[in-house]
């Protein structure tokens, strides 16, 4: 049994995708009646500012409220659902605030204008009554491109909805296009989406580690592009011929192989192109992911490092992108921070260490691009349907460059699942490990959610099923500022009860629909779970974003009860309503491990070390024993006082069994001091007869925070000559009457002191 998603809200309107259009007057109780919509420039684009006029008919009497969206559907999309390309741009938050969903129960409705009072009257509103023409002009700024997901949009609409007095969140979808009896005031202004600027990003990713003969690394290149030709080319610059072989590539037709094919040695000189659809002059862009999946054949030395660029080209725009890993070892990252960069001396300084390790060995791969596009009732090759429900499934190429993804379609309130079809060599199958997939949910409902099954046991419809699965939902239901959640659920046996979602296991995300995310989730036990989400193409973050353990298990659901598998789940919506789930990229690792992991981190001189986190085996320099690491992260803190001038540099490193030692980042930290000295004069005897002698004595202090040069210079005053210099003063010789006397005291530390004087005769 696939484990089914709780679902609570079931509201669902398809988005159909067209143009920038401006859909009018709204039907509630005497709601206004628009007369005129004008737009001035009459197409902006992405980002540029725009006056929008409206002159409407207004009751009397009542202020008339009202919000405007900016979408690429041309239906009022449910106003709590962000990312599907309704964005507001004027709403009870403000004039050109843009948002793109509404908190439940909101009154998006901002005051257009206050009410007009009573006669004259000019007009002749929705509801038949005399009203007043009252015209507002807004100013507005276009939203931003990233905010109108999709690759095939081509139009804009604008949503005007009004009514008298508030106008809730949970109404803005009812709006069917203004109707006042038998007389239809909707009005329409449409302009399509302007062609984006001839550009591309490219990313490329490293899955999997390097260690024995046979082991698996996928080499990824995440791209997006628009208005342009781009081809990606990866010239796999390994170390030796027949060291690797390449296992798959794809997308299926976009690449070449240089020198070399599939399960053919990597040759010193091998290299893979991608050449993409042209989309000169065509709207909206495309993304999708290049891939190479390659298999080591032969032996590399340890701690070798491989870097592996790929390169990117649209006319003549060449862009590359690197990663680097190391062979035989896990791939570990440190990264060393601190609380300030710039500080005064004796001020506290706090160090922070970040660690992670994924020392996990790649097992499964499936991209869906060698699976061939189409229906698929039951499953697609490599595949096995589970759980309740009617299965239907897609693998399709949205955007024409050849990545395609599996997309499970329904319109019935059910939960059809699929599972890996791979044990991999192991008698019961999948239990610890981590599975990573992309995942998007093309919904346009606030109930909307997927799922990743992490263990099943593929026995559904029977007491024996037993399912652990992670849910990624758009739906609001933890707490009040919820715009969506992560969170496990537990499936066991079947009925309406069989399933629990623990609140211990549930953490609050903004998760949007119609938006590609990653989702990371790892078994480490055969009942403990984490993981994480985070959007497409930005790195992954540190931590986890939700962890839970079970603590009461099923009977049978221990990794030697029976057989498990991961996979997917589709799901669905009520009856009538239509939800896609798409999945891409989905890949199984099996966990390494690093035995007698340690963190260091020595004190540098200039810090005396005050106290840190943790419980560390040694103070000088700072140790922690971490044990036996796989795939986790985490982070230690100390903190000392500052006790010298200088810049201080500090590093820490981490190593282990299995792990090869890495040196963080290097911190520098800028100490900003006081530099000071004074000086007193004072003459001996200061009461005098013209012929006297007068001793002049110049006492200095460094009393700064830094050591200085110090110079003292006293010039001879008038009617004075010189009868003595002490101390060493130079410049000038007994018997002079004027220059300067100058005392070289040197280099002194903070604190020191001392005198210098001379003698003169007053004339």
């Amino acid at each position: 049994m696939t484990a089914p998603v709780s679902k609570r809200k079931k509201i669902f309107l398809t988005a159909a995708i067209a143009a920038f259009v401006i859909f009018l007057p709204i039907i509630v109780s005497a709601q206004p009646t628009i007369i005129s919509v004008t737009k001035d420039p009459i197409n902006p684009g992405f980002g540029e500012p725009f006056e929008l006029t409206l002159t409407y008919c207004g009751q009397l009497y009542n202020a008339h409220a009202g919000a405007i969206a900016i979408s690429t559907s041309p239906n009022f999309l449910d106003a709590q659902i962000s990312g599907s390309g309704q964005v507001f741009v004027y709403s009870s938050r403000g004039e050109d605030v843009h948002f793109g969903a509404a908190n439940p129960g909101e009154q998006i409705g901002g005051i257009i204008s206050p009410s007009p009072g009573g006669p004259p009257t000019n007009c002749t509103h929705c509801e038949g009554g005399e009203g007043v023409i009252i015209t507002r002009v807004f100013n507005l700024t276009m939203p931003a491109e990233e905010d109108f997901p999709g690759c095939n949009n081509t139009n804009f609409y604008v949503h005007i909805g009004m009514k008298d007095n508030n106008l809730a969140e949970s109404e803005w979808d009812t709006i069917s296009g203004g109707t006042c009896g038998d007389d239809d005031t909707y009005t329409s202004a449409a302009w399509s989406i302007p062609v984006p600027t001839a550009d591309y990003t490219i990313h490329k990713r490293a899955e999997g580690v390097l260690q024995d003969a046979g082991d698996l690394i996928l080499y990824s290149i995440d791209f997006e592009y628009g208005n342009g030709p781009l081809v990606i080319t990866d010239d796999l610059p390994f170390p030796a011929t027949g060291q690797f072989t390449i296992d798959s590539v794809g997308p299926l037709g976009t690449y070449a192989i240089s020198n070399g094919a599939i399960g053919s040695p990597v040759a010193a000189n091998t290299g893979i192109t991608w050449t993409l659809p042209n989309r000169t002059g065509m709207v909206g862009k495309a993304s999708g992911t290049v891939w190479v999946l390659l298999r080591m054949t032969g032996d590399i030395n340890d701690n070798t490092n491989i870097t592996n660029t790929v390169n990117g080209n649209m006319n003549g725009n060449i862009k590359t992108s690197d990663i680097t890993t190391t062979v035989g070892k896990a791939v570990i990252n440190l990264v060393k921070s601190q609380s300030a960069n710039s500080v005064a001396l004796n001020d506290t300084i706090s160090y922070i260490l970040e660690y992670s390790i994924n020392g996990s060995k790649l097992v499964g791969y499936q991209s869906f691009d060698d699976i061939a596009a189409g229906n698929y009732t039951p499953a697609p090759p490599g595949w096995i349907n589970s759980g309740p429900g009617i299965d239907h499934w897609q693998v399709v190429d949205e955007c024409g460059t050849g990545d395609r993804i599996l997309k499970g379609y329904s319109d019935l309130k059910d939960y059809p699942g699929l599972l890996y079809d791979d044990l991999f060599g192991s008698p019961n199958g999948f239990c610890t490990g981590i599975i990573v997939s992309d995942i998007m949910i093309s919904a346009d409902y606030e109930g909307a959610d997927a799922m990743i099954n992490i263990r099943n046991n593929n026995k559904p419809e029977t007491a024996a099923s037993i399912a652990y699965g992670l849910v990624l939902s758009v739906d609001e239901n933890i707490g009040d500022n919820s715009d969506g959640s992560i969170g496990f659920q537990r499936c066991v046996g079947t009925g309406a009860s069989a399933c629990i979602w623990p609140a211990s296991g549930q953490t609050e995300m903004n998760i949007e629909t119609n938006r590609w995310y990653r989702v990371k989730v790892e078994a480490t036990g055969p009942f403990a779970f984490r993981a994480k989400a985070w959007a497409k193409g930005d790195a992954e973050p540190t931590g986890w974003d939700v962890t839970w353990t079970d603590t009461a298990p099923p009977a049978g659901g221990a990794c030697t009860d029976d057989v498990w598998y991961t996979g997917v789940a589709q799901q669905g919506g009520d009856a009538g309503t239509f939800v896609n789930d798409h999945y891409n990229n989905f890949l199984i690792y099996e966990p390494r491990e690093s035995l007698n992991t340690v963190l260091t981190d020595p004190i540098p001189a200039g810090i005396s070390r005050i106290g840190q986190t943790g419980s560390p085996v040694s103070l000088s320099p700072l140790t922690w024993n971490l044990g036996t690491l796989s795939n986790e992260g985490g982070s230690f803190t100390w903190w000392g006082q500052v006790t010298q001038c200088d810049p201080i540099t500090n590093m820490g490193t981490l190593s282990g069994t299995g792990v090869a030692a890495v040196d963080s980042n290097e911190v520098v930290l800028t100490v900003t001091c006081i530099e000071d000295v004074s000086l007193v004069k004072t003459a001996n005897p200061n009461l005098i007869d013209l012929g006297d002698i007068v001793t002049f004595t110049l006492c200095w202090e460094n009393t700064g925070e830094l050591p200085s040069n110090i110079v003292v210079t006293d010039p001879i005053p008038p009617r004075t000559t010189v009868t003595g210099i002490n101390n060493g003063g130079t410049g000038v010789s007994v018997g002079a009457t004027s220059g300067t006397i100058t005392w070289n005291i040197g280099n002194q530390l903070p604190g020191a002191s001392g005198c210098v004087s001379w003698t003169g005769r007053i004339n």
